[in-house]
This record gives C-alpha cells, structure tokens and sequence, in this order.
C-alpha cells in the first residue's frame, strides 16, 4: 500500500492468553488445553447493528467462545496488515474481494477450503483459498420514497451533483462504502493518459459530487440526515435496507444508473499463527454454513452466496436484487488504483 499504515496497539479487551486450564493442583488439566475453551479472536467490519451479539450467541450454541473486534473496513485492513508480525486475530470476516486481495499479497493468510465451498458459484471463489466468500452486497443512492417519486430522482451520481439537491456525501474514504461510490464514478473515465488511469473529466465529476453535497452533521448520520428531512438524497448499501426501513419507518427508493452499481462479496480468511487454534477452521465451516447464513439472511436482511441459504433472503433484498444491476467493474484495475485515488481525493477534493 502507498500510504504508510501507522502501527496499531492491540486490544486492550482481548486476552489471548487466558483460556481455562482447570485449577493449578490438576495436572491433567495443566498438561493440555481443552479445545472447547479455546477463545477465537475475530476481526470484522460487518458485526454492527445487532451482527456480532447475534454471532456470539449463536457461535456459544455451536461450542465456540469468540471475542469480537468492530472495526470500519479500511481500518479493518490496515490493523491486519500492522499486526502482521504479531497478529491477534484468528478469523477476519466482512472485508471484500479487493481488501482481501491486499492482505493475502502480504502472507498473512492461511489457504483453507470451508466445507461449504461447494455450495457456492465457483467463479466467487478464490483459487488460492486465501479468503472464500459469504454475501454480496451493493452499494447505490436511496432517497425517501414517500416523498420523491422514480422519475423525478437523479438517474446517477454525476447527474445528482448537478441537480441542486440536497444530498449526504461522505465524511472521508475510510470503509468499503465510501470507497465503492468514489470508485463507481470513476471507471466510467478509464484513460490511460489521465492521471492514475482517470482523466480529467472523471476527476471533476468526483469534484463536483462531493463539493456539491454535504456531510451529515455532528451526531447524525446520512441515513438520519434523509430521514428528518435535511437531506433529499443519500447513500447506503444493500443489507442495510431493511433495517433502514423498519427503524425509521421510512420506504427507500433506489437509484439504478445505466453503468449500474458496485457489487462486492464479502469475505472470510484465517490468519496464520505459529500456535493456530485448532477451532478456527471449524469456526469458519460454521459462519458460512447454509444454517448461520440463513439465519443471519433472514434476521439481517443480507445476501447470502451460499446457494442454500438463499430461500431465507429477506423478499425486499430479492427486490432489490432484480431492480439493480451489478456494474461491470475489473476489480483487478480498481484494485490496483484504489490507494491512488483515495489519497487523490482525499488531499485535493475533500482537504479543500
């Protein structure tokens, strides 16, 4: 990566070291650990709004004993990276393809094949095994749909920022979100003559985008900014619909441009240790597996690759599904950039 990824101290609330060995006079204890009490340290940027309570207890019922880190997605990415030389984690889930990407060129992950490999689109599938994937997601403009009819909404992003509507932009390009609207407009200007591939054009459409919009103010977020009414457009991405809707009591409309929307799979991968827990790997066959993601598909509104949990996805999902289209990306060249372009805009666009 381009940017220098600063050190990061260890969680203070994960212990590592403390897994039950029975009392000091039982050498039978003593002599070996068992597997049961073995603590999985997990890292994810997908355990918010009720995920990770849900996966700790249903992770006890199945007889694995996890602590949970939350932490956005390039944060996510960046720790993992920093703890290379001494890492914490066992699993890390939630990250898409392109993160994962990043983290397996530096060695850190443990080539595993889930059992529920086979129930999944073999063109989602790493090769390597490095990281295997859990559920799509997409990312697209909403607007209240009580209030804005289809045809009067922008049809795209470029087109939002020059309609003079008030619209919720990013505060910065630290998650997974945020990344996918920057990198939607841009492979529309691929030009291997513009600055990182881009060209000029592009660079004023990202520009206008964000110089146009506003970010939501202090304590409000870009859901709650549309919700009160100081915002007539926003931003969000696919699992998070149901749960807009019910909380807020509030229909979405969906914007669909022609290019269609960033579509990325979330990922799980196992680092590797000198003293690996012996339970991650069964820990993984557990989260992926048809009966936790039919669960979580039908408690959080997600989207689930494993074939056998996709009778449980939530019927607004489906919609959803059926009423975007997936944007034609190489992920590969995004890849590729993406470090580029977000230190770009960051330091020219969203610093000015």
């Amino acid at each position: 990566m381009k940017k220098v990824l600063k050190a990061v101290a260890l969680l203070s609330a994960i212990t590592i070291g403390s897994f039950a060995c029975g009392k000091a006079g039982q050498a039978e204890n003593s002599a070996s650990k068992s597997d049961s009490n073995e603590k999985i340290v997990v890292y994810s940027n997908s355990v918010s709004d009720g995920r990770g309570d849900f996966l700790k207890e249903e992770a006890k019922k199945a007889g694995f004993d996890i602590e949970i880190a939350d932490l956005g997605g390039n944060d996510l990415l960046n720790r993992v990276i920093a703890e290379k030389d001494a890492p914490v984690a066992d699993v890390v889930f939630g990250m898409n393809q392109m993160m994962f990407s990043k983290v397996a060129k530096e060695g850190i992950l443990e080539s595993y094949k889930p059992k529920w490999l086979k129930d999944v689109d073999p063109q989602l599938v790493d090769t390597k095994n490095e990281f295997s994937p859990l559920q799509e997601q997409r990312v697209f403009m909403i607007y209240n749909a009580d209030k804005i009819k289809p045809q009067d909404a922008p049809k795209s992003w470029e087109e939002l920022a020059k309609s003079g509507k008030k619209y919720i932009v990013p505060k910065g390009l630290g998650g997974a979100t945020s990344n996918a609207i920057a990198y939607s407009m841009l492979m529309n200007y691929r030009d291997k003559g513009g600055k990182y591939d881009i060209s000029k054009k592009g660079w004023k459409a990202i520009q206008d985008y964000f110089k146009n919009g506003n970010v939501p103010a202090e304590g409000q977020s870009e859901i709650a900014e549309l919700a009160n009414g100081k915002a007539d457009y926003s931003y969000t991405w696919l699992s998070n619909v149901p749960i807009v809707e019910k909380s807020f009591n509030m229909k979405l409309g969906i914007v669909n441009p022609t290019y269609g929307v960033p579509q990325t799979v979330e990922q799980v991968g196992i680092i590797k240790k000198k003293d690996s827990n012996k339970k991650v790997k069964a820990f993984v066959d557990f989260l992926g597996s048809d009966k936790l993601q039919a669960e979580w598909a039908k408690k959080f509104g997600s989207a689930p690759v494993n074939k056998k949990a996709q009778a449980n996805i939530n019927p607004r999902i489906k919609q959803i599904l059926k009423e975007t289209t997936p944007q034609k990306n190489d992920y590969k060249f995004i890849n590729a950039h993406l470090d580029d372009w977000v230190e770009h805009i960051e330091l020219n666009v969203l610093s000015h």
